[in-house]
C-alpha cells in the first residue's frame, strides 16, 4: 500500500509538471524521488524485499527533494512560473451621448446678415451714396471705388436706397458717366448681401 502511495504521488507530480516547466522544488522533488527509488532498491535487494526498499526510498527521495529544491527556491528567489494571461474582451466605444433638457449645446457660427459689400465691376471711377441723394443734400458722404474695385460695407435691416454716379477723368475734366439709383433690402434670414455695379447699370 505503501509502494502504490508514493508512485501515485509521483505520477501525479509528474504530469503537474508537465503542463509547464519545472520549478527547481519541482525538480529536486523528481530527482530526489528516482535516486531514491533506485538506493532503496539495491538496499531492498540485499535484505530480500527490493520493492519495500524501492517504495521507502522514493517517498524519502522525493520529501528530501523537494525540500533541498524549495530552500535552494527561496535562496535564487526563484517563484513558480504564472499561469498564461487570460486575454482581455474589447469594450466596444462608448455611444454616443445624446443632448440634454436644459444643457446648451454646440452649434455653428452665427453669419452676420448685415454684413455685406460694393464691388465696382466697370472701368470707370464710381461714387456710392447709401441712403442720401447727391442732388439733394451735395455735402454727403460718397463711397470711392476704383475699377474692379470692393468694399467691405454693413447695413442695418431693412430697405436701403443706394446712389450711384460712375466717373471719367478726360482732358476737359471729370465727366459723369452715368447714374444709379436703386433700393434694396437687407433680410435678416440671409447670409451677407453683395451689390454689384456693372456698365449696364448706367446707361
Amino acid at each position: 500500500m505503501r509502494r502504490l502511495t508514493v508512485v501515485i504521488a509521483t505520477v501525479a507530480l509528474l504530469s503537474a509538471c508537465a503542463q509547464r516547466p519545472l520549478t527547481t522544488q519541482e525538480k529536486g522533488a523528481v530527482t530526489g524521488a528516482a535516486l531514491g527509488a533506485g538506493t532503496g532498491a539495491i538496499i531492498g535487494g540485499a535484505t530480500g524485499s527490493a520493492g519495500t526498499g524501492a517504495a521507502i526510498g522514493a517517498g524519502l527521495g522525493l520529501l528530501t527533494g523537494a525540500m533541498i529544491g524549495g530552500a535552494i527556491e527561496n535562496e535564487r528567489g526563484e517563484a513558480a512560473p504564472l499561469p498564461p494571461a487570460r486575454p482581455v474582451a474589447s469594450t466596444p466605444p462608448p455611444a454616443p451621448t445624446q443632448p440634454q433638457a436644459g444643457y446648451p449645446t454646440a452649434t455653428a457660427p452665427t453669419i452676420d446678415p448685415t454684413s455685406g459689400q460694393l464691388l465696382n465691376s466697370t472701368r470707370w471711377r464710381l461714387e456710392v451714396f447709401v441712403d442720401t441723394d447727391p442732388q439733394v443734400t451735395p455735402s454727403g458722404t460718397a463711397i470711392l471705388l476704383n475699377p474692379q474695385e470692393s468694399r467691405q460695407y454693413s447695413l442695418d435691416m431693412g430697405p436701403h436706397r443706394v446712389v450711384a454716379r460712375a466717373l471719367v477723368d478726360t482732358q476737359f475734366g471729370t465727366r459723369t458717366v452715368g447714374r444709379y439709383d436703386r433700393t434694396i433690402q437687407v433680410d435678416p434670414r440671409g447670409s451677407g448681401w453683395t451689390l454689384r455695379f456693372t456698365e449696364a447699370d448706367f446707361r
